[in-house]
């Protein structure tokens, strides 16, 4: 089939190392090993002119805004600075509307003529491109959601425009042809917009099975980040409030009282880097602890390996835990064994015991236990990373979820044409 896949969130560059660029590719991918034509169109590649670009072996269309909205941004930020309002997250919210135009027009040309089979898109916020086109091809549009934004962007955010955004959210979901959710709690979500039961469906996040596998330890990984000697507990991901980094000073203090020689590695980024890096250096942890920073998604995948075992220390929400969290997936993909927060769809995936050791989200005390425990024992972690393996290659890649988008996308075109021969 021919696929039109629409990325056109300004914060998800396709070609970076963002866990959102990670889904977009791993998908992409699965849907081209099936011997589907994808064309991808987003207005984002790269975070940093510095990053390199991950490899994407298809038509990637880069649809940037135009000036008029590039204009637009700039003054709207000098406004904001005016005020003496820092960080304003309006310019950004302007610029994701306005775009809408320029996608929409840079689509029709492009897709008039050469229609896609379907089209899939990734849900953004103010994306009504991909609806209005939908429309006026006559095609079937699949939309996945990955959260329900525009409630993220009045808790996360404040960015004033959550009226706005939760009416736009709505209508969009309302005029898709079928709705993918990553989580059963997004299915909630989404159902209550209007959205019919049996319009949507869910599909966790995946795996690439062929990046992240269980592997040996190469001897050049382990001297470039200075881990030989050493037991290794590592976290993938954002450095932010809701994927419980705060935690990590903690649990690390408690652990080297028992296992001198631990490291804990951060892979990754984000606003509270320096905050983690001071407290660790107050308690005297600095050289107890590696931060990679960002990296590309190939490099995480060799490195995931090399933990001995692996957190997601989410803490308690004030919300539903809507999150698939795709370093789960990674971490037992490669074999590793995991140490996580019993909730949401974590305490689906993962059976206490079996597959990983789960805790009550916050509570230190169970997380320190769980992870001395599989510092202490071999065999338990042997145990758990080869179940967790299985598990996740046999049900949880992008190639089961690229077949079961193909496999819904023809239901409804032929639902489609049924109609079309009633009528």
């Amino acid at each position: 089939m021919k696929i039109l896949y629409l990325c056109s969130d300004i914060g998800v560059p396709v070609l970076g190392s963002a866990g959102g660029s990670g889904h977009v590719r791993g998908l992409v991918n699965a849907f081209t090993r099936a011997k589907h034509t994808v064309v991808l169109v987003t207005p984002h590649l790269n975070r940093s002119p510095w990053e390199k670009p991950a490899k994407l072996d298809v038509q990637v269309v880069k649809v940037e805004p135009g000036p008029d909205i590039q204009r637009t941004t700039v003054y709207l930020k000098e406004f904001s600075k005016m005020l003496g309002i820092e960080n304003s997250r309006l310019p950004t919210e302007i610029k994701r509307i306005l775009y809408n135009r320029d996608l929409l027009s840079q689509l029709r040309q492009l897709f008039n003529s050469h229609r896609p089979d379907f089209i899939y898109e990734r849900y953004s916020l103010y994306a009504m491109a991909g609806v209005s086109l939908a429309r006026e091809l006559a095609l079937p549009l699949i939309m996945e959601v990955n959260a329900p934004l525009a409630q993220e962007q009045r808790v996360y955010r404040a960015t004033g425009l959550g009226d706005l955004a939760a009416t736009t959210e709505r209508w969009i979901l309302s005029q898709a042809s079928a709705v993918v959710v990553v989580s059963a709690p997004l299915r909630e979500h989404v159902v209550s917009q209007g959205v019919q039961e049996e319009s949507v469906h869910v599909l966790p996040c995946g795996v690439d099975p062929v990046m992240f596998r269980p592997g040996d330890r190469d001897p050049q990984t382990r001297e470039r980040w200075g881990l030989d000697g050493h037991q290794v507990v590592g976290f993938v991901g954002g450095l932010r409030p809701w994927h419980g980094v705060k935690i990590l000073p903690t649990l690390l203090s408690r652990l080297v009282q028992q296992h001198k020689d631990v490291r804990l590695m951060i892979v990754g980024d984000g606003p509270l880097r320096k905050e983690l890096e001071s407290e660790l250096r107050t308690i005297g942890l600095g050289d107890n602890v590696i931060f990679t920073s960002a990296l590309p998604q190939t490099e995480v995948a060799k490195l995931i390996p090399h933990f001995d075992l692996a957190l997601a220390p989410y803490p308690p929400l004030d919300h539903a835990f809507y999150f698939s969290p795709l370093k789960l997936f990674e971490y037992m993909a490669c074999g590793v064994p995991v140490v996580a927060a019993g909730v949401g769809q974590i305490a689906e995936v993962v059976r206490n015991g079996e597959t990983g050791l789960l805790y009550p989200p916050g509570d230190v005390d169970a997380l320190t236990s769980a992870c001395n425990r599989l510092l202490s024992d071999a065999s338990l972690r042997r145990r758990l990373s080869q179940a967790a393996a299985k598990e996740v290659h046999e049900q949880y890649t992008w190639d089961h979820n690229a077949a079961r988008v193909v496999e819904l996308a023809r239901s409804l075109t032929a639902k489609s044409a049924l109609a079309a021969k009633g009528a």
